[in-house]
Order: structure tokens, then C-alpha cells, then sequence
């Protein structure tokens, strides 16, 4: 008939089997520390019996987040117990237990690391070259339960662009109102990028010969040009400084006739095409129109650039 009831009990879920024919002691402490967010009844007492190992496991109380101190009466403890357990109990030791956090300190050294490693995970510039974060510094050492120590991240500010001066709140625990710390650092972008070899005038075609790759800190100019190909064969729109990275505003695709160019001029009367030599006299890109000079009788004309070196006329 026990095996009967013990199976019923296990089948439905209702509660730990029953020992009906020996006694559980759970001598209760005056004290408890605990390292988790739940307060099972090992934590509070010293359980000896055939069941003490499943009794153990009975959850008497649910945490608050961070730290916390808190009394459980020896009463609300046997109330929990009794609603999961059929079987006869015992109570020796405190009528009330103080329940204190086991708090832990989270090393410097782990705060930094963390906040070096999203700064990384979330920079912009990754691919451009080399993140370095020099200089961290930590506002305090904070102390939260030993469950929450695992469990660190960084929240930056939605406008963080991740160079230069870098402020995190750092965020230790899980739940809703997890304990929080500010990491500052310094975070500099080193990179392989194209320079001038030499001073480059404004409106110079940028030759191979001009450029010269080196390593450079690009933190104030995260947008330099990190290839040659990017810059060989476009024009400084300004004067290119011997030493300094090449930021896209500086340089501007070449223009497909430059002033001062020989270019072929078309004019289409009807079926007849007429072709003469004259000089662009602007700049000009593929369908813009620019005045062009024509050598045979001195005149000047506006067409539209139709090919490299070929503008069109109408009449």
C-alpha cells in the first residue's frame, strides 16, 4: 500500500514522497549567507534523515536583485516545507534566521577587459584598421552576489562613435535593476593608409609616384582613404600636405575633359556630322555642358560632353 501511495504522488506531481517511518531534523541557523537569488532550506539548516536530500532542495524564498538582508522565521520556513512535503519534520535551532548576500568584488582588471572587448564588438571602424583603447579607468570597484558576477555589459551612448574619449556604463547582474559602474578609456584607429610623398597641388591628377602607404593614428579622420587605388588617378580638389592622410572631400574623381584640353567638337546638321579641334575652357563631366573654344576661326561655343574628349553642339 506505501509503494501504491508513494507512485500516486510521483505520478501526479503533487509533492516530495513521503517517509512515513522516520523523522526529518531540520536544525535551523542563526545566520545563513547565501550566493544565489533563491534561498533553499539547505542554505538555512543542517537536514539529517533518510528525505534530508530531498528536502534540501525546497526553495523557502525568492531574492531581491543586488544585495539584501533579510529574517525568516523558523514558522514561515516549516510552512514552506510543509506544502511540499507529506512527511514528519523536526525543527531544533533558531526560531529566526538572518539571511545575508554573499557579496563578491568585481576585479578592475575583469570591468576593463569587458569594456575593451564591446568597445571592439561595436566600433564602426574595425575594418579600416586597428582598434586600441588605452588609458581605462574605472570610477569604483562595485560588489554584487556571487550569481550576478558572471553576467557584465557595456551600454554606451546611442551617439558614441567610438573614438577618442569612450564612456560606458558598465551593468553587473541580470535582472532589472543590475548594479552599474562608468569605465572611461581613450580609443585610437591605427591604420595602413596612402599619403603624399610630397606636397601635392590643387588640381594635380594624383599619380602613383605621389603616394607613399605608412601607419598612422587616423582617429581624427576615420574616413581616410586606407587604398591606393582609391586615390591614384583622381584630382586634389585641395593642396595635399606632405605626410597626411587622404580624406575623400580632398580629391574628386577626374573630370572626363579638363580645362585647357584639346577636344574634338560635333556638330549634327540633319544627316551631316561635322567634326572640328577646339580647347575646353571649364571642366566637365559626361553630360554637362562647358564652353569650348574653337581653334580654325577663334569662337567660342557651349556644348555637352558626350564621350572622353568629344563634345556636341547643336545648332
Amino acid at each position: 500500500m506505501r509503494d501504491l501511495i508513494l507512485g500516486v504522488f510521483l505520478f501526479c506531481g503533487l509533492c516530495i514522497p513521503v517517509n512515513a517511518f522516520a523523522d526529518t531534523v531540520v536544525d535551523l541557523k542563526g545566520e545563513a549567507a547565501v550566493t544565489g537569488k533563491t534561498v533553499i532550506l539547505s542554505d538555512l539548516a543542517e537536514i539529517s534523515g533518510e528525505d534530508a536530500p530531498l528536502l534540501s532542495r525546497i526553495t523557502i524564498a525568492k531574492l531581491p536583485d543586488g544585495s539584501f538582508d533579510l529574517n525568516i522565521s523558523a514558522k514561515a520556513v516549516a510552512e514552506k516545507v510543509r506544502s511540499r512535503y507529506l512527511g514528519v519534520v523536526v525543527y531544533t535551532g533558531a526560531a529566526r534566521t538572518h539571511v545575508s548576500s554573499c557579496t563578491v568584488e568585481i576585479p578592475e582588471g575583469v570591468l576593463k577587459k569587458v569594456f575593451i572587448e564591446e568597445i571592439i564588438k561595436n566600433s564602426p571602424w574595425k575594418d579600416s584598421g586597428r582598434v586600441e583603447v588605452t588609458d581605462v579607468r574605472v570610477s569604483r570597484l562595485p560588489k554584487v552576489i556571487q550569481a550576478d558576477s558572471s553576467f557584465i555589459r557595456a551600454k554606451f551612448s546611442s551617439c558614441e562613435k567610438y573614438l577618442g574619449f569612450v564612456t560606458a556604463t558598465m551593468l553587473i547582474g541580470s535582472g532589472p535593476f543590475p548594479e552599474n559602474v562608468t569605465v572611461t578609456g581613450r580609443v585610437k584607429l591605427i591604420a595602413d593608409v596612402p599619403v603624399a610623398r610630397a606636397k601635392v597641388a590643387s588640381g594635380k591628377i594624383i599619380m602613383p609616384g605621389d603616394l607613399v602607404v605608412r601607419s598612422l593614428d587616423i582617429s581624427s579622420c576615420p574616413y581616410a582613404y586606407t587604398h591606393l587605388e582609391d586615390c591614384v588617378g583622381k584630382r586634389s580638389r585641395v593642396t595635399l600636405l606632405e605626410g597626411n592622410p587622404i580624406e575623400p572631400s580632398q580629391v574628386q574623381r577626374k573630370p572626363d575633359i579638363c580645362s585647357g584640353e584639346i577636344v574634338s567638337i560635333e556638330v549634327r546638321v540633319n544627316d551631316l556630322v561635322v567634326r572640328d579641334k577646339g580647347v575646353a575652357m571649364k571642366d566637365g563631366y559626361q553630360g554637362e555642358t562647358i564652353p569650348v573654344k574653337n581653334l580654325s576661326s577663334g569662337r567660342q561655343v557651349v556644348g555637352t560632353i558626350i564621350a572622353a574628349s568629344l563634345v556636341q553642339v547643336e545648332l
